[in-house]
């Protein structure tokens, strides 16, 4: 009984954060971006070279071509995503029909491509975390990776590059830059929600002075270290590696650490989207039931 109720608790939280995602996708594509003559990227972006050609509202558009993409590329969406990506398809294109009453044209160029990409980028990133997508071209840069071996980034990028780019000869070069930063706001907001205030970032550090380093690196900023044990494969030689989960701002402390006890080290630093455990942020007993729960979701759906 427990277990149920925690279960319809995550569908209605996953669908509360589509709902709120899709009313901030809609606020994007008609407050900011149609009445300052600017597009998108993607299918948005699409739909919006219809809409300024031949005057074709973007939701039937929208809906219309991400219905016919879903039906050719269902089966790279597991159950539950497809399903959140149908009810998101459904209600975005119903919110653009609804939210039309305000438009947004400022006298400053560059705070519509700001709101829109602000606006547009919560709305994607609610709709991510609601388990959702917003189709089109999730789906279609899949298709590109199984039959012609672009990975899925490239895919986005040049889907992208595809649609915004020609546009250019309908909205004009100045517009087509505007959209360009709105872009980029987009996936910097994206990032933003998914990961939060605090994104963390891992080091491995390769040195022979790998006690030094972590001597100091633990006297200096208060870091747990792992060491692991390595082996060169030209040389054959075993190597103590350095493994640190820092937040973003102890990463010039760090490397002012390396680089003064040993300028030679091997470094890497890497993104690292989410950490939970000691010398970090604890999930909170509800919040762990409720990773359980959607994980036992999934195997029931399965």
């Amino acid at each position: 009984m427990a277990s149920s109720h925690l279960i319809t608790k995550t569908r209605i939280k996953n669908l509360l954060l589509i709902v709120i995602g899709s009313i901030l996708y809609a606020t994007s594509v008609n407050v900011f971006t149609v009445p300052n003559g600017l597009s998108e990227g993607g299918l948005t972006g699409f739909s919006l070279i219809l809409f300024y050609l031949v005057d074709i509202p973007p939701s039937y558009t929208i809906f219309i071509i991400n219905i016919f993409i879903l039906a050719i590329g269902y089966k790279f969406l597991d159950k539950k995503t497809l399903q959140y990506t149908l009810v998101a398809n459904a209600i975005i294109s119903v919110m653009l029909l609804a939210v039309t009453r305000y438009q947004f044209i400022p006298e400053t160029t560059l705070l519509a491509p700001i709101g829109s990409g602000i606006f547009m980028g919560a709305g994607i990133g609610l709709i991510m975390l609601g388990h959702g997508t917003t189709a089109g071209s999730d789906i279609l840069a899949k298709l590109l990776e199984k039959y012609f071996g672009i990975n899925v980034p490239t895919g986005l990028l040049l889907i992208d590059v595809c649609i915004v780019l020609p546009s250019a000869f309908i909205i004009g070069a100045e517009n087509v830059a505007l959209t360009l930063i709105n872009l980029y706001i987009q996936s910097k907001v994206i990032d933003f929600v998914l990961e939060g205030l605090n994104p963390r970032k891992s080091f491995f550090i390769i040195s022979e002075k790998h006690i030094e380093i972590a001597e100091a690196i633990e006297n200096q900023l208060g870091r747990g270290i792992t060491i692991l044990d390595g082996k060169g494969y030209f040389t054959k030689e075993k190597k103590e590696i350095l493994y640190i989960i820092i937040s973003r701002r102890e990463v010039l402390p760090i490397k002012r650490i390396v680089a003064a006890l040993d300028p030679n080290a091997f470094m890497t630093i890497s993104h690292v989207q989410e950490v939970t455990g000691e010398g970090f942020t604890y999930l909170s007993p509800e919040m762990q039931a409720e990773r359980i729960t959607e994980a036992e979701e999934d195997w029931l759906e399965e």
